[in-house]
C-alpha cells in the first residue's frame, strides 16, 4: 500500500492557553455537542470536574471554559459550518475559538469547590458558569 511509504510527521505539541490539556476538554466537548447536543456535551464536562474534585485534578473552571468553547464550536460547525471552516482554514488565532480564563479557580478539592461555591446549581456556582458564558459569548468564532 503506497501510505506505508509516505512519510511519518513529527508530533506537533497542541495547547490552548499553554496547556495541553485544554484542547481535549474543548474536542470532547465540541463533538459531543456536533453529534448529540449542548446538554449532553455540558453534562459530559461537569461530570469530569466533579469526579476530578474527587481525587484527580481537582474542579476547574478553566477547564469548564475550555469545554464550553468546545460545546459552542461543535453547535457553530453543524449551525455555521462554511464560515467556520473558511475562518478557521485561514488561521484564526487560538483567541478566534477560546475564552479568557484569567481568574477562573481550579485545582479545588470537592470540599474547597463545595465551600467556596456552594456545590453545583448553587447561586455561587452559576454565577461562576455565567462569567464562563459571557466570556466564550465574546469569542469571535463562538458568536
Amino acid at each position: 500500500d503506497r501510505a506505508q511509504a509516505w512519510p511519518t510527521a513529527p508530533p506537533r505539541r497542541i495547547t490552548l492557553a499553554g496547556r495541553e490539556d485544554l484542547p481535549r476538554h474543548f474536542l470532547v466537548s465540541a463533538v459531543v455537542a456536533a453529534e448529540a447536543d449542548r446538554s449532553l456535551a455540558d453534562a459530559v464536562g461537569l461530570t469530569k470536574e466533579v469526579d476530578d474534585s474527587r481525587g484527580g485534578s481537582g474542579f476547574s473552571f478553566v477547564d469548564m471554559a475550555a469545554d464550553r468553547a468546545g460545546t459552542r464550536f461543535g453547535e457553530r460547525a453543524v449551525s455555521a459550518a462554511s464560515a467556520l471552516q473558511v475562518a478557521v482554514a485561514a488561521g484564526a488565532p487560538e483567541s478566534a475559538i477560546m475564552p479568557d480564563i484569567a481568574r477562573l479557580p481550579e485545582s479545588m478539592t470537592e470540599g474547597e469547590f463545595i465551600a467556596r461555591f456552594g456545590g453545583v446549581g448553587a447561586a455561587r456556582y452559576q454565577a461562576m458558569i455565567d462569567t464562563i458564558e459571557r466570556r466564550v459569548s465574546e469569542v469571535p468564532l463562538l458568536r
